[in-house]
């Protein structure tokens, strides 16, 4: 299994894509803070006009003129009113949601190869089980019809035999489909064809209680910490959109060289400019206040998320608890249970070569004992798999947890990568000072609903539906829907009353 593991963690195409995802999301942050870092250009300009002009001698002239300029130029923000240290904030928190969304999919995928792998060692046990049982019935046959020869048995004991054999051999065709299918899948998860498969050894890092296994869940589970950074990155945008209400101010600087009258070279003269912007919001037309409450309304869902999150982590969790436990007991009567259909055959077996048990209780016994080798190999899949499960929602199943000879792919390296490639002289000024100026990202609860009284009920004001079932579907017998002009009101029925009047829809003839 550890052998399986590394190569999905390696070579598995959909983990790939969420790495590529991750490294396009770190560009956020590189992007965001661009307002730190100076721009600069050349610019090159090359003019030529010509005009005719009547003199005052009454005759056109052309006039001509020509000019060529060449400058360099840069332009930096000195104060930003911190937008650009809220926008940094917001993205570093989604890139840090991101790298959660990636060790969720690597949970998630070498889930996959865990339940693939016990998945394609049950199949492959409940297919040799059911062909010791083919073998059985064959034989069986074979002794009820040497037996119906010598007067013991009758046909009808051999048609039961061979009704069984058939089932059976049904259930053998259907389980070599299914292990074939489990195989398939096990190739697309991991990359290669499972091979001889050892058996699984014991899954590290369980917990050892249901509420410890909360309690992890809660400081580990990747989805949980997803929703968490999420609404951290909201927050960080509250506070970029209140920063639109504060003062902007720029510097620009331009030097060359140029000629206002030809393009020889001996005519360039030094040219300079430079300019300060200092921009000061007023009246923004409530476009900002705007955008501030539609940030704040998004927090505020982030939030009820992160609690949904946390419920649905914790459902999944118990499930997951129950499912291993469940299997367990399965395992264990299952166990015993083929431990006693395996005496009990022997002993009806005996019995029916005594004459004390019938054909058909010879029959039963094999069907019981087939049942109980079926059981006992899915409840040590389930037991199994549902490990994997829990640890995969506890965000323990990492390829370094499993085997620690994986090399583990960085997450952080390609951000940090990227920023050292970053030429920003100012940055380390500017950014302390564009921090100061960021606005609270606090925000005021969401609104309650108010708590009913006594809730009840409405009564019903029509009885359940009776009668026979619907056989008749109103095909084309109702009219589209016609939605309000405008306003945010919608019409009181969406659906418009069918007009029996309506000519039904002639359908073109065919011509054979």
């Amino acid at each position: 299994m550890g052998q399986a593991i590394a190569d999905a963690y390696r070579n598995n195409p959909r983990l790939e894509a969420q790495r590529a995802q991750l490294r396009a999301t770190d560009e956020q942050v590189i992007q965001a803070a661009s307002p730190y870092r100076l721009n600069a250009g050349v610019v090159a300009q090359l003019d030529y006009a010509s005009q005719q002009q009547r003199n005052i001698f009454g005759d056109f002239a052309t006039l001509k003129s020509r000019s060529l300029n060449a400058s360099i130029g840069a332009s930096q923000i000195i104060s930003n009113g911190g937008r650009t240290a809220a926008q940094v904030s917001a993205a570093e928190a989604t890139v840090l949601a991101g790298r959660e969304q990636l060790r969720q999919a690597e949970n998630e995928i070498l889930l996959e190869v865990v339940d693939s792998y016990v998945s394609v060692r049950r199949d492959q046990e409940i297919v040799r089980i059911q062909e010791r049982s083919v073998q059985s019935y064959e034989r069986w046959v074979e002794q009820a019809v040497a037996r119906e020869r010598g007067g013991d048995l009758t046909r009808t004991d051999i048609a039961q035999a061979q009704a069984q054999l058939e089932i059976v051999r049904t259930q053998l065709a259907s389980g070599r489909a299914r292990l074939q299918q489990g195989r398939a899948r096990f190739a697309s998860v991991v990359g290669r064809d499972p091979g001889v498969l050892d058996p699984e050894p014991a899954l590290p890092g369980m917990p050892l209680s249901l509420d410890y296994a909360y309690r992890v869940a809660e400081t580990e589970s990747p989805i949980l910490w997803q929703a968490i950074l999420s609404e951290r990155a909201a927050g960080a945008q509250v506070a970029r959109e209140r920063a639109e209400r504060n003062p902007v101010l720029s510097v620009s600087a331009n030097a060359g060289v140029g000629s206002p009258v030809s393009y020889a070279t001996r005519d360039f003269g030094r040219l300079f400019s430079g300019q300060a912007t200092l921009s000061v919001p007023l009246l923004t037309a409530g476009v900002v206040d705007s955008r501030v409450r539609a940030a704040i309304a998004i927090r505020q869902q982030q939030q009820f998320l992160v609690e949904a999150t946390r419920r649905d982590i914790n459902v999944q969790v118990q499930s997951a608890w129950n499912r291993s436990l469940t299997a367990r007991d399965q395992l264990i009567a299952g166990e015993s249970g083929v431990r006693a259909a395996e005496q009990a055959i022997i002993g009806v077996r005996r019995g029916f070569q005594e004459g004390f048990r019938s054909n058909f209780e010879v029959l039963d016994s094999e069907q019981r004992l087939l049942n109980a080798q079926v059981i006992v190999a899915t409840a040590r899949y389930d037991r199994y798999a549902g490990q994997a499960v829990l640890l995969a929602f506890l965000g323990r199943l990492e390829a370094a947890a499993i085997d620690q000879a994986v090399a583990v792919y960085d997450a952080e390296e390609n951000l940090q990568r990227r920023r050292s490639r970053q030429f920003g002289p100012f940055q380390v000024v500017l950014k302390p000072i564009d921090q100061i100026q960021v606005p609270s990202s606090r925000i005021r609860p969401a609104p309650d609903v108010a708590a009913a009284p006594n809730p009840t009920i409405a009564p019903a004001a029509t009885p359940a539906p009776e009668g026979p079932l619907g056989t008749s579907f109103p095909v084309g017998s109702t009219r589209p829907v016609t939605l309000p002009a405008s306003g945010l009101t919608p019409p009181a029925a969406w659906t418009a009353p069918v007009n029996d009047a309506v000519p039904p829809v002639q359908q073109p003839a065919v011509t054979r």
